[in-house]
């Protein structure tokens, strides 16, 4: 599905979230390959990742991390820990999408 995002967007950012299908996506520019990932974090479901540092994501809320590159969870919470990262129909790993640029420069994202 196109996305009507110009690549270009990457200049001045690493990530953005794009809503595809009434969901969050996250797509990262990571090297000059582009990822897409579902955005919300499976741990308790409260927080869109947002903070990106290379192809690691941070939820905001209890700083659990995941990779970028195939949604696998890589360091658990910090608050409650114990609960499963698995909230609702959100699972980990996270759902992964490619992404490609149209000849027009938008993003697309494969389901």
């Amino acid at each position: 599905m196109r996305v009507n995002i110009l690549v270009k967007v990457f200049e001045r950012r690493n990530s953005i979230i794009a809503w595809v299908n009434n969901k969050p996506i996250l797509i990262v520019k990571y090297g000059d390959k582009l990822y897409g990932m579902d955005a919300v974090c499976a741990h308790m479901g409260c927080a869109l990742l947002t903070d990106v540092n290379g192809y690691v994501a941070t939820c905001p809320a209890h700083l659990a991390k995941y990779d970028v590159r195939t949604g696998e969870l890589i360091e658990k919470p910090v608050v409650r820990p114990e609960v499963p990262c698995e909230y609702m129909q959100v699972k980990v790993p996270l759902k992964t999408y490619k992404i490609n640029v149209t000849p027009e420069g938008f993003l697309e994202v494969e389901e």
